[in-house]
């Protein structure tokens, strides 16, 4: 196989095409390819041909870290592998026009989308905070807007730990992203211009809070929408920011407490009325959906609960970290297989080979098309907990996952999903591990075996609710 040409596009890249140069990073490139077997677009983060062993060393350490990373708004991370001599790194590509072509193009963003820009990256920040998460500032080209609501970013995520110190670079970028972009000539173009000015230069000396920053963008969105009135509309003002974002914050929360409290209350009435028992055991479900989570009153205590499984992506990023040694000490070993039998601390499902090479051919497996997003399946209940585990989160309960499966946004099957109950006064389910069925044409079935692993089974998790602290 011949040496790809970078000089003249397009070029060969293993079963990649390069089409377009959309950028350089100190030691990589960025380019638009093809995906020629599945016919795709996908973006190709090439390390640079003669980089020395340091410089590969620190690649593929960042391809782990960017593997196993889950931060809100970043486009999956699809493989790592080498092409010759050559390392590369193949992200999904983004849906829409990065914030660099739209520039170049003369285009300007929407009040809505400049909000939308603004909060996706500040939570991505912020909850790669929460995560001790070493992460590089964000170009303009990594930055992809479509429509009003829908931004995706190319993964900046580092091998290390978060560094505070970082905050200033990250921000700036974040700025100079924008500027080019900038409303003009629209409603709320002087509110978003002042935000990104704080963005950049910082408030009195300090920096914003990330959090702050994505709240602020919100509010100024909602502020600007066409169906509020003129009277609804507040300006922003630097002496107040911080303060009104604290107390809208804390408002919201309060009026979600009282909207939980009154659901809660009115499906107690209407149950003891109806005479239903269903779901009195597991707590009252709270229809309250955002993104990707249904918001629910679990026994634990408010929490939010995927409204699709855990996919064959997600997984593979736990492996990754689980079974890397530089990765996962012993202590971090010890915590994600918290209250796993120690025979069964291995997680590898079955036919995870088979998943995985027919998410990458394209051949059906087990009569079925799937892709890095399907459900995994072929894990047991212990795999199941540890992943949970990993993610700081919990297996749901039955009552739980049925409310999540109706709400479900997808036109294939579901699996089976393993899920657990530990009230053994629940009649309904009996005390220790449930498996809720595919089809709704029989109730939920008790699985005796906790380690059994069955190609039709995977499982989906149930979160914390984010709070003001976190």
């Amino acid at each position: 196989m011949s040496e790809p040409d970078f000089e003249n596009l397009p070029t060969r890249l293993g079963v990649y095409t390069l089409t377009e140069l959309l950028g350089r990073g100190e030691l990589t490139d960025l380019y638009l390819a093809r995906q020629s077997h599945v016919e795709r677009g996908v973006v190709v983060q090439v390390l640079r041909p003669g980089a020395d062993r340091a410089a590969t060393d620190y690649f593929i350490h960042v391809v782990r870290a960017r593997g196993a990373a889950v931060l809100p708004g970043i486009s999956q991370v699809l493989e790592s592998k080498m092409a010759g001599n050559i390392w590369f790194l193949t992200h999904e590509r983004p849906a829409g026009e990065n914030l660099a072509q739209l520039a170049a193009a003369g285009v300007r963003l929407t009040t809505a989308q400049a909000c939308t820009v603004i909060a996706t990256v500040a939570r991505m920040y912020a909850d790669a905070a929460r995560q001790n998460l070493a992460m590089e500032p964000l170009p303009a080209h990594s930055i992809y807007v479509k429509g009003d609501d829908c931004v995706r970013v190319l993964s900046p995520v580092l091998c290390g730990e978060s560094d505070p110190a970082a905050i200033g670079s990250h921000m700036q970028s974040l700025a100079d992203a924008l500027q080019p972009v900038l409303p003009r000539d629209v409603p709320g173009q002087g509110r978003v211009a002042t935000l990104v000015r704080w963005i950049e230069q910082g408030y009195e000396g300090q920096y914003l809070d990330w959090e702050a920053i994505a709240a602020t963008a919100d509010e100024i969105n909602i502020q600007t929408a066409p169906l509020l009135t003129r009277s609804a509309v507040q300006n922003l003002s630097s002496g107040n920011v911080g303060r009104q974002v604290r107390q809208k914050q804390a408002r919201r929360r309060l009026h979600r407490r009282i909207l939980y409290l009154g659901v809660a209350a009115l499906f107690v009435v209407l149950m003891g009325c109806a005479g239903a028992l269903f779901l009195s055991g597991e707590g009252e479900l709270l229809p309250e959906r955002s993104g990707r989570f249904l918001y629910v009153q679990a026994e634990q205590g408010p929490r939010r609960v995927l409204l699709r499984p855990v996919s064959i992506l997600e997984y593979q990023r736990f492996l990754n970290v689980y079974e890397d040694p530089s990765a996962t000490n012993q202590f971090r070993r010890a915590a994600i297989n918290k209250g796993v039998p120690d025979d069964c601390g291995n997680h590898t499902p079955v036919e995870w080979q088979q998943q995985l090479e027919a998410v990458d051919s394209g051949k059906p497996w087990h009569g079925e098309k799937i892709t890095s997003r399907t459900p995994v399946r072929g894990v047991s209940y212990w795999d199941a907990l540890a992943y949970a585990n990993f993610r700081g989160a919990e297996l749901p309960s039955a009552a739980v996952l049925s409310a999540a499966r109706e709400q479900a946004d997808s036109d294939s099957p579901l699996p089976e999903e393993w899920t657990t109950t530990t009230r053994p006064a629940d009649m309904l389910y009996a005390e220790g591990q449930v498996l809720l069925p595919a089809t709704g044409s029989k109730g939920p079935v008790i699985e005796p075996d906790r380690a059994a692993r069955d190609v039709r089974r995977g499982f989906r998790i149930l979160l914390p609710i984010p709070t003001d602290k976190d």
